[in-house]
């Protein structure tokens, strides 16, 4: 009879997962069309990795190294695959599924999972899952294109879910869950949602270390936590060859320290204000039950309703006024930006509350101090002592900004709580009276907070956002700001009137379950259809069927201007390209392209953007200033002269008017040059001021460190040296230099980076050093010479090693436990039967 009841339960999980790919593909349907998403991230990284695919497919070689973005940066954090890493490949069987409809898939069903896994009720399961996964947070950063993140958080449930089954029932197969949901998410690539969901499960470790000393358990919970420290750190050995590589090289990122002199704002990683500069306060957190309680994003669409609509179709008609309330500036909190609410919804905050009146022990304690943990750290700026504690002194806190996306682990606590007390109304662990009493309390205080909005939205604030200023230069007169303020108290007072109704529906069906009015089974599908109503079309809002486009335009993200296609031209291997008809730092359509002195990522070298603080903007200015006078071509040659900056990063080429030809800039230095003297420096601050005051082809800037790498260097007066480059790839370059006399000091316009490059004359491994300031510098004895840069991370060769060995462990131990379990299961079932 258990065996049956068993594979009934199996039967209902296919069917369970079944159905959420149904949903997934309906909510996803354009795919099925053949359709892809065009966001902006995707474009971005197509055109940042372009270089980096080109080389794999044409050599089937990783070239870790792309000169296409800021002048030249290591392709770890861009496109590298890592052989060593098995779980990769076995992660890979996924993509049989096109993404986004892919990720939903893999997010519910592995919510299911692990509730399933913890004998929670499949059918509670699926209804906790759905509340889970329809999160308008993951929709929203799918529409934005953070692919990574939403791919990443799929696997938190796999997670927490080995943790806790672990401690509670089998400490061996709960390590091993964990160590493959923790490898996955690593594997996925977004290290600041997974180091979210590592706060999580400590939050769950204390909880369940102070109950082992109140129990007296603590030998079991030594065992327990030993073997999960021992999976975590076989997860981190399976993907050590990525992990390695970009803590190598956070070192010189932005994420690292600058030598720099610092002020109050810096930190040994992101400086404070930029980590802190999109936080919570207490309005935005009110946005995972009532939407749009501070307004929604800064392109809301409104109907007819609206009272800009009204304005605009008394003043311009009604197809002005149809097209200014599709895309309205409704957001008035206190981010800079704002595209969508991060919406739980209110079904899910309902039951959440109910999870803290109804469900007892120490799952309960541990996922309500996730959740307020999470609440604390997402204010940010706005609770400053614990924000700037986390940042000095928590190991890591200081790598990440954005930091109100650590509310991925209060909606996931919040969920799960809330599953708990579905769980508890379906065991009815407590009497109905009992029950009915503890759901009149969640529903007046959940209930309660959405009725007051709805009848005193003005609770609320006073509907004016920081952006309203400009809003005003840009001519808008008060009578259509005040408008817009009562659109955004109209739409605070719909979504609180709708939240009420949902939460006194979802209550309503709880009180007739508990009456037996209806069967557990009716309850469990009106929940569904509450959480599915509720959610969806506000996840529809912020990614509907128009974000999709053919698969054509996505696979082929930009088109050659007339500027490119002019650029383009040049054979020459190696030249830079400063694109001045975008923001350069923000753009990576120059790099799909051209090698570009710009691009787009969240990590580049943290010299290279120093230089562009205050060498290179400084000097986009001037050329900017003097292009507004230019009348002829000599006009156009002298408007490079002195920047040196860019001319030392061989810029040849500018694009002022994308539809018009390039400027060529005669004064780029080339791909390497001799200079005719050193100017030694002190220190960062020195080197980085000497920069702008010297002439970068006849002087060298460099850090008195490397001084004695060039002792042998003597300038000499003779034939001039000449130095050409001969072959170029991205992870190889090849020079043929004549020297007549002397060891002049070559300098070469490639980005200086140690870990990984080294030089070679006439085949022998020579020493090479930072010269102003990012690019490298080489001492070339007299004679005709070869000389060679190659780039050979010890730490990629190194991880993969490391990758390959901890995989097969992983793998290895897999097998053995799922033989061995099979084995305790037959040999139990055996014995079942011979009892019998």
């Amino acid at each position: 009879m258990t065996k049956i009841k068993g594979n009934r339960n199996i039967w209902i999980g296919f069917g369970i997962i079944l159905f959420f790919i149904l949903i997934s593909f309906i909510y996803f349907s354009p795919q099925l069309e053949g359709k892809q998403l065009d966001t902006h991230d995707i474009s971005m990284y197509k055109g940042g990795a372009k270089e980096l695919n080109d080389f794999r497919d044409e050599t089937g070689e990783e070239a870790l190294w792309t000169n296409s973005m800021f002048g030249g940066m290591p392709g770890y954090l861009l496109s590298t695959k890592y052989p060593g890493n098995l779980v990769a490949k076995v992660q890979a069987f996924t993509n049989v599924i096109p993404r986004p409809a892919r990720y939903l898939i893999l997010m519910l069903s592995l919510f299911f999972a692990m509730l399933w896994v913890l004998r929670v009720n499949p059918w509670v399961s699926a209804v906790g899952a759905l509340s889970y996964g329809m999160f308008t947070f993951f929709f929203v950063i799918i529409g934005a294109g953070h692919m990574s993140k939403a791919h990443t958080l799929t696997y938190m449930a796999l997670v927490v879910g080995g943790v806790l089954l672990a401690y509670k029932r089998n400490r061996w197969l709960g390590s091993l869950l964990a160590s493959i949901g923790l490898a996955l998410m690593l594997t996925a690539g977004h290290p600041q949602m997974t180091y979210y969901a590592g706060i999580m499960v400590a939050i769950l470790g204390i909880a369940y270390l102070v109950d082992a000393v109140r129990e007296k358990t603590i030998p079991a919970f030594l065992k327990t936590s030993s073997l999960l420290v021992v999976a975590a750190l076989l997860a981190v050995g399976t993907n050590f060859g990525n992990l390695y590589t970009v803590y190598e090289y956070g070192k010189y990122s932005i994420r690292g320290e600058s030598e720099l002199t610092p002020d109050e704002d810096q930190t040994s990683g992101l400086d404070k204000s930029y980590i802190l500069d999109y936080s919570y306060d207490l309005g935005e957190a009110m946005t995972a039950f009532i939407p749009r309680f501070k307004g929604g994003g800064m392109a809301e669409p409104l109907g007819e309703e609206s009272h800009v609509y009204q304005f605009f179709e008394a003043n311009q008609g009604k197809a002005q006024a149809k097209r200014i309330s599709e895309s309205l500036p409704l957001y008035w909190g206190s981010q800079p930006i704002s595209s969508a609410p991060f919406y739980y919804g209110a079904v899910l905050c309902f039951l959440f509350v109910l999870g803290l009146f109804v469900v007892k022990g120490k799952d309960k304690w541990w996922l309500a101090g996730v959740v307020v943990a999470a609440f604390l750290l997402s204010l940010g700026k706005n609770f400053p002592a614990l924000s700037h504690f986390m940042i000095d002194y928590f190991p890591g806190y200081n790598k990440f900004r954005d930091v109100k996306n650590i509310i991925v682990i209060q909606q996931f606590a919040m969920a799960f709580l809330g599953v708990l007390a579905v769980r508890e109304l379906y065991l009815k662990s407590l009497t109905s009276k009992e029950l009915e009493k503890r759901l009149k309390y969640a529903w007046i205080v959940v209930g309660g907070l959405a009725l007051v909005f709805a009848l005193l939205p003005g609770l609320a604030g006073n509907f004016t956002a920081p952006s309203d200023a400009r809003l005003m230069q840009a001519g808008w007169p008060e009578q259509l700001m005040d408008a817009l303020r009562a659109d955004r108290k109209m739409v605070l007072r719909t979504d609180a009137f709708k939240a009420f109704l949902f939460v006194t529906l979802a209550a309503g069906v709880i009180w007739l379950y508990l009456r037996q009015k209806i069967k557990a089974t009716y309850a469990l599908l009106a929940w569904a259809v509450l959480i599915l109503v509720d959610v969806w079309p506000v996840n529809k809002r912020y990614l509907n069927n128009d974000d999709f486009v053919s698969s054509r335009k996505v696979e082929t993200p930009f088109v050659a201007s007339t500027a490119d296609q002019e650029i383009l031209k040049d054979t020459d291997p190696d030249y830079r390209v400063l694109n001045m008809a975008v923001n350069p730092f923000a753009d990576a359509a120059t790099s799909y392209f051209h090698k570009s002195i710009g691009g787009y990522h969240g990590a580049k070298m943290q010299r290279y953007q120093e230089v562009i603080e205050h060498h290179i903007s400084p000097e986009m200015q001037q050329l900017g200033t003097r292009l507004q006078s230019v009348k002829t071509q000599a006009d156009v040659e002298q408007v490079f002269e002195g920047l040196g900056a860019i001319n030392m990063l061989n810029t040849r080429y500018v694009i002022y008017n994308p539809e018009a030809g390039p400027l060529y800039n005669e004064h780029a230095l080339g791909n390497a040059w001799f200079v005719e003297e050193i100017d030694f420096v002190g220190s960062a601050d020195e080197e980085i001021a000497a920069l702008g005051e010297i002439d970068p082809s006849a002087t060298a800037v460099v850090d008195e460190r490397f001084s004695e790498a060039l002792t042998a260097v003597s300038f000499n007066s003779g034939e001039q040296p000449v130095i050409k480059l001969e072959e170029y790839q991205p992870n190889y370059l090849k020079y043929e230099a004549n020297v007549s006399s002397g060891t002049p000091l070559a300098v070469f316009s490639e980005i200086y980076y140690p870990k990984g490059w080294n030089a070679y004359i006439d085949g022998k491994l020579a020493e090479h050093v930072r010269v102003d300031y990012i690019l490298r510098g080489l001492p070339i004895p007299s004679g005709k010479h070869t000389v060679e840069f190659k780039f050979e991370p010890k730490s990629y060769a190194i991880g993969n090693k490391v990758s390959l060995a901890s995989s097969l462990i992983l793998i290895l131990s897999a097998l053995a436990l799922v033989f061995f379990e099979f084995k305790k299961k037959a040999k139990h079932e055996e014995e079942t039967s011979g009892e019998a």
